[in-house]
């Protein structure tokens, strides 16, 4: 509904919407990203200058709370129209700026790209003749980790501390490679988001003796909550009441027969980018309130959010694939282009054995499938162009190789249905909480 896929429909009225019904109608010195889904169907946001003020104090407040304000910082992430320069803009505003911005994509990856770059260089001009120093991005792409890691190693002997920020699985990479090129990285605050930051996931950080760090954020809400300084677990996050309210409300997952408590957000600042009232954001998780005597708590936000998940959303890399684009590829598209029926493939979501989340497309053993690979580009090609946040996300998953077949026959429910997704962390959620 949010996006304008389907009208919205209450009791016995019906409305017809688009995503940019839902904008705030009072901003006024507004730029646009896009965020970077690989469905093809990226939301575009518009980011007031008085949305990065007001949230400012936040992420003050969040690098005082974790001692890593003015200390040295790099950023590796997407350049636009990703997210990466609103990263820029609410760090300058703090007065601590990245002096390194690593990119996982380069122009050429988007198309059309010269309007990105004359965008990127005339934001990055005017910045420098304001005396905000603005780094130029460096493109590193996402098999190239150690040599973000050989730079936290090296400002790290210079300094003895040093922040990188990134996507989990970017610094996931990083603390891989810091531990295959035998580089010590002790002192170090590695901090992410886009992703669920598993305790498989964060081992590789903390194997190198790099802290981490979570956030919670989400396009058209912006920051939901970070990282709380004395955390219970790897997702542990102080909610931000002041800007946003939360209610649990049963929220079904798309493609499967499971229901649970999903978190729906109404946004409260008067620079919100969007007018959000009961948004369901298909995640779920543990709201509490706790004691954990952090800065965080001693400024009055009491209440935390942890074990965050999505429920309609097969995520790595920072990208997202939703579930009700894939329905139609699994049902419709790869039965015509190979063989079998809506039965033979479904999706299921895994950690490997080093914590990185794939996508496995299962596909029943009876369809001859001569090229594994030729299914995943068909996937990749079958989602809707949705422009450049589309081809972010398709970049950084090629890189990756984040979509894996699987040759065995789907997996059934106990109640005798197959579903197009096999989501069993939500069945094992869903589980614990009955």
């Amino acid at each position: 509904e949010f996006k304008g896929r389907r009208p919205m429909v209450r009791g016995d009225k019906t409305f017809s919407v688009t995503t940019q019904d839902f904008d705030n109608p009072h901003l006024k010195r507004y730029y646009y990203s896009e965020s970077g889904g690989s469905t093809g169907v990226g939301t575009r946001v518009a980011t007031d200058l008085d949305k990065q003020t007001d949230r400012a104090p936040l992420r003050l407040l969040s690098e005082h709370a974790h001692g890593f304000y003015n200390i040295p910082m790099a950023a590796w992430s997407s350049i636009l129209p990703g997210s990466g320069f609103n990263s820029m803009l609410s760090a300058a505003k703090i007065g601590h700026v990245p002096i390194k911005w690593f990119s996982p994509v380069a122009h050429e990856d988007l198309q059309p790209s010269i309007k990105y770059r004359i965008a990127t260089w005339y934001l990055i001009s005017v910045a420098r003749m304001l005396g905000v120093p603005i780094p130029t991005p460096e493109t590193v792409h996402i098999n190239d980790a150690k040599k973000i890691a050989h730079w936290v190693a090296s400002t790290l002997k210079r300094h003895g501390a040093c922040r990188l920020s990134s996507y989990v699985s970017l610094a996931v990479r990083v603390g891989i490679a810091a531990g295959e090129e035998g580089l010590d990285l002790t002192g170090a605050v590695f901090t992410g988001s886009g992703e669920p930051p598993t305790p498989a996931k964060i081992r590789h950080i903390r194997e190198v003796g790099a802290r981490w760090v979570p956030g919670y954020f989400i396009s058209e809400a912006g920051a939901v909550g970070y990282g709380c300084a004395h955390p219970v677990d790897e997702n542990d996050n102080h909610f931000f009441k002041d800007g946003l309210a939360l209610i649990l409300a049963p929220s079904a997952i798309p493609g499967t027969d499971l229901t649970v408590d999903g978190i729906y957000l109404t946004s409260l600042y008067a620079s919100a980018p969007k007018i959000l009232l009961n948004f369901e954001t298909h995640d779920y998780g543990i709201v509490e309130q706790r004691s954990c005597g952090c800065l965080f708590e001693k400024t009055g936000f009491t209440e935390h959010i942890r074990e965050i998940r999505s429920v309609s959303k097969l995520t790595g890399e920072g990208m997202t694939l939703i579930g009700s684009d894939l329905v139609r590829i699994l049902e419709e598209v790869l039965p015509a282009r190979f063989g079998g029926s809506a039965l033979d493939y479904q999706l299921a979501e895994e950690e490997d054995a080093q914590g990185f989340t794939r996508v496995y497309l299962i596909v029943d053993p009876r369809v001859k499938l001569q090229n594994e690979q030729e299914a995943v580009d068909v996937i990749l090609a079958a989602l809707p162009n949705g422009g450049p946040g589309s081809d972010l996300g398709r970049a950084m998953w090629t890189q990756a190789h984040t979509i894996r077949v699987k040759r065995t026959e789907p997996v059934w429910t106990n109640r005798g249905k197959l579903m197009p997704l096999h989501l069993d962390r939500a069945a094992k959620k869903t589980e614990n909480a009955h």
